[in-house]
């Protein structure tokens, strides 16, 4: 009796695993079909994120966060083992089945994991730029005395302990924000005094999960969408509590609301945090319990200084002009900043008199007929857009009302739905029409209706010119704009008027359309609907009576299918589907004769579109879908107006296709392609003679399609490299002679650059390689031993940025040791330096094995280098860099250093070739955390 229990216990330990064991055995085949339908939600989030990196790069110059470039890397490595998962499985063994069976029920919970992980994000991409801790552009200076004293007094309640909360209030237009530009600036100076300084802009209407998120994204972190507002507001306290001392500056708000609800922590004596907001009513500050700081009008002194300052002081020495005129003019503008620099700039070199006179008759006929202060300023600036005076400059302008507010529109995208209106009809060729188009931006900057921004890449309007412009399109021509409102159900059928010429409700949360819903509306020329995330079905009978609509944009939106009704739009321009990843048909497009920009980028369509090779007028043609097994031959000839294209040739890509694509790329100004495998992409590189379009990105990548370039440099020429082989010896990679960007991601067959180098007979010929590179970048490349050798440098004179992350087996970036430099080596005498006069930019990151920059105690020469950042890299003992002599023998650090960011113990531990180097380079030094 006594040995019952043991054997019982015994019983249970051994039959348990094999119950397990029975039961994984049992249950693969059931676990693979679970495996591959998360798999595919998994792909979906991907090419969801990936998307909306590859937009965000190309319109903003902004790039994937740290968090999601280690979700997408983590992605790539779950789909290759679920691809070894299949093949074992195809091997039919019996005894393996249930240790596979074991790994797949893993496997798919790692990858429900990393779908949450993704729908998680609430941006994908770091800020460009953050409004956290950065100058802001100021395109007006300070003007007047009192506005001096204005700044003096936020200034000293800012540095002061007394006040926590100060409001700037004021009418529109009077430079509100102008003065927290110029203090934001000035704190950017004083960063012992706070650990940060916060600007957001926050705008009508108030949303304060949005705030949340705006907030979050100046901070440079992130806050989930599926958790509600208080959740939120109790991570986004924890964010800004990490900050302990921080200046939060709203601009531009409409109405008051509780710190506590956003989560911003109350500003107090005891915590040294300051809430700075600015506002046209005194009612929000006073709600907001600031102490209230009003901006008032100017003096009429300074107000004819301003004017003058905008219309240029020589206009006072002109004989036909008197100074009584100009005073005039001046004081209709009524003392407001806004008013006096846009109606100065429309009269910049106006210098005959009867134009100065006509000027002010116009601006006195606006006002007589005006009565209370807020129309009064929308008559003033009124004036400066009658005074554009040509109608289709106007049609430009008032085009720009249709973004949401504070939105930074695209250069580009605005000319492109220009061009597709019409209003640039009168230049022939892309190319002059983008002239054109730049110009009339310019002059509309010049005339101080827009704001250029983000580099110059963006323009913006001024929320009281917008304001403005909405004002002269509630009558005609008519839009109707209700952009970025969050609105979650669709105009009204009776709100859709007859004369509608323009409506924009992109930016909401719209969805769906009623079924029957079919607006009269003949002579509308425009509907943006883009980013409507949760719109997934337009009504066949929606475009019916829309036949005069020439610029269509649904991108961004969950659309599965686009109705047939579209097929009958023949005055259409513009198609731009781009980003709807769900849409899978496209209606016949042989009608559409007129239409000039295709965007089918990341969709799902598995063919192409019927009708496509009538569209003999199309000058942009996006085609990016992963479903698409090929593109057919003849299709491209017949398009012989392109000017940019964006083709992903498919897993059955047909030679000629790609010869006929080659063929295109003297007269492309862009080209982008994605090759699925290494015989098409080499079949492309040839039949370019090795050259391709003005600008190019080529992809070679047997997945889906991905975000592109990945670089804040201007580069025009790029080859991206993922996940390939591209080493065979039957058809090593041939790439282009003047690529400027080269990137291997993931690629394992490669030791060397070398080993893509272009041989003729057996040796290298270094000739045949791109003197061009400027970047360089390698990524997970497990076998990559070191970067290139010596023979290899006069190559690489211009490269300006490199970049090695996660290549676990690289010991050192120049090899001396390789067979052909150690004959050199042997008959000549080599001063053992490595010298790249433009590398501005060095980038290590998780090197295992690295140790130095070159064998044999080489050195590196980068007397441009700006930034150098080493991170996880355990083994690097020895920084050999070359710092630049003074006369008395001394390194200096380079000219144009800004900064060293590396781990302070590895910073301590590194040996040095010249004495005081480790001194010299010590105040550049920004030690991180990892």
């Amino acid at each position: 009796m006594d040995l019952i229990g043991p054997i019982s216990d015994l019983f249970k330990c051994v039959c348990s695993p094999i119950c397990e064991y029975f039961d994984y055995y049992r249950k693969l085949d059931e676990n693979m079909e679970e495996l591959d339908r998360v798999l595919r939600e998994l792909e979906s989030k991907k090419k969801d994120i990936e998307a909306t990196m590859s937009r965000a790069e190309r319109e903003q110059g902004r790039k994937p966060s740290n968090h999601v470039s280690d979700w997408l890397q983590n992605v790539r490595r779950i789909n290759t083992k679920a691809e070894s998962f299949k093949q074992e499985l195809e091997k039919g063994n019996c005894f393996s089945r249930a240790c596979l069976g074991k790994d797949v029920e893993k496997e798919i919970e790692e990858v429900k994991e990393y779908i949450q992980k993704g729908c998680a994000f609430t941006s994908y991409v770091n800020d460009a730029p953050s409004t956290s801790g950065m100058t802001l552009s100021t395109t007006s200076n300070l003007v007047g005395e009192r506005t001096r004293k204005i700044v003096e007094e936020i200034w000293e309640d800012l540095m002061g302990d007394k006040v926590s909360k100060i409001g700037v209030w004021g009418m529109g237009g009077i430079g509100k924000t102008t003065i927290m530009s110029h203090i934001n600036n000035k704190l950017q100076e004083k960063p012992k005094k706070f650990n940060d300084v916060i600007w957001v802009t926050v705008s009508q209407p108030l949303d304060l999960f949005k705030l949340q998120t705006d907030i979050a994204t100046a901070l440079k972190q992130s806050l989930s969408e599926n958790e509600d507002k208080v959740r939120r507001a109790g991570r986004l306290l924890g964010m800004l509590k990490a900050k302990e001392k921080f200046v939060l500056i709203l601009d531009d708000m409409w109405e008051a609301f509780p710190l506590q609800e956003v989560g911003i922590p109350e500003p107090s004596e005891e915590n040294g945090c300051k809430l700075v907001i600015t506002t046209r009513s005194h009612r929000v500050c006073r709600s907001m319990k600031c102490k209230q700081v009003a901006v008032e009008l100017l003096s009429k002194q300074e107000a004819f200084n301003l004017f003058i300052d905008g219309v240029g002081s020589s206009i006072l020495q002109v004989p036909a002009l008197n100074k009584e005129i100009i005073n005039e003019v001046v004081e209709e503008c009524g003392c407001l900043p806004l008013a006096i620099v846009t109606v100065a700039a429309s009269m910049s070199g106006e210098e005959e008199i009867f134009e100065w006179q006509n000027a002010l008759n116009e601006l006195r006929g606006r006002l007589r007929s005006l009565n209370d202060v807020d129309t009064k300023v929308f008559g003033r600036l009124e004036f400066s857009y009658h005074r554009l005076k040509d109608e289709k400059l106007q049609q430009c302008f008032l085009y720009c009302a249709l973004y949401p507010e504070d939105f930074a529109i695209p250069k580009d995208e605005l000319i492109d739905y220009w061009i597709a209106e019409g209003f640039i009809d009168e230049v022939k060729g892309v190319p002059a029409k983008y002239d054109r188009g730049h110009t009339i931006l310019n002059r509309l900057v010049n005339c101080c209706l827009l704001e250029s921004v983000k580099d110059g890449g963006c323009v913006k309007m001024h929320d009281l010119i917008r304001d403005m412009a909405l004002r002269i399109t509630s009558e005609s021509p008519l839009f109707m704009v209700k952009a970025g409102l969050r609105l979650l159900e669709f105009p009204s059928e009776q709100e859709w008027e007859e004369n509608l010429k323009r409506v924009s409700l992109m930016e909401n949360g719209i969805k769906e359309i009623p079924s029957n819903m079919s607006p009269h509306c003949e002579i509308l020329s425009t509907l943006l609907l883009q980013r409507n995330r949760n719109l997934q079905r337009i009504p066949e009978c929606f475009f019916v009576h829309m036949h005069g609509l020439k610029v269509l944009n649904l991108s961004r939106t969950h659309i599965e299918v686009l109705p047939s009704s579209v097929s009958n739009l023949t005055n259409l321009r513009s198609l731009l589907l781009g980003m709807c990843g769900r849409l899978k048909r496209v209606p016949s497009l042989a009608k559409l004769l007129a239409l000039q920009y295709l965007d089918l980028e990341v969709t799902s369509i598995e063919e192409v579109p019927e009708g496509m090779e009538m569209l003999e007028h199309l000058s942009h043609l996006y085609l990016y879908s992963p479903p698409l097994k090929k593109f057919p031959t003849g299709i491209l000839p017949r398009l012989c107006n392109l000017y940019k294209l964006k083709l992903s040739f498919g897993n059955e890509a047909l030679r000629e296709t790609v010869e006929e694509a080659a063929r295109l790329s003297d007269r492309l100004d862009s080209f982008e392609g994605h090759f699925t495998k290494l015989k098409d992409f080499n079949i492309y590189v040839k039949s370019t003679d090795g050259q391709g379009s003005k600008n190019y990105i080529l992809l070679l990548w047997a997945s889906v399609v991905g975000q592109f370039l990945i670089t804040d440099l201007k580069v025009d020429k790029s080859v991206r490299l993922i996940d390939c082989k591209i080493c065979e010896r039957e058809e090593p990679i041939v790439l282009p002679q003047d690529v400027q960007f080269l990137e291997m991601n993931g690629v394992d067959d490669v030791a060397s650059l070398n080993d893509v180098l272009p041989r003729e007979q057996g040796l290298v010929n270094i000739g045949k390689f791109s003197h061009d590179l400027k970047v360089l970048w390698f990524d997970s490349c497990k076998n990559l031993k070191n970067l290139f050798s010596l023979r290899l440098l006069p190559a690489l004179q211009n490269l300006e940025v490199l970049r090695v992350v996660r290549c676990d087996s690289i010991e050192e970036i120049v090899a001396v040791d390789d067979e052909e430099t150690e004959k050199e080596l042997a008959t000549n005498t080599i001063i053992n330096t490595v010298t790249l006069p433009r590398l501005k930019k060095l980038y290590f990151y998780k090197l295992l094995k690295f140790k130095s920059f070159c064998s044999n105690n080489g050195a590196l020469v980068c007397n441009s280098l700006q930034k150098f950042e080493v991170r996880r890299c355990p083994k690097l003992k020895r920084l050999s860099l070359s710092l630049p002599l003074l006369d008395n023998g001394q390194p200096s650090p380079p000219a144009v250093l800004e900064v060293i960011e590396i781990k302070k113990e590895l910073w301590e531990s590194l040996e040095w070739d010249q004495a005081n180097a480790k001194d010299v380079l010590n105040p550049y030094c920004k030690f991180v955390g990892l």
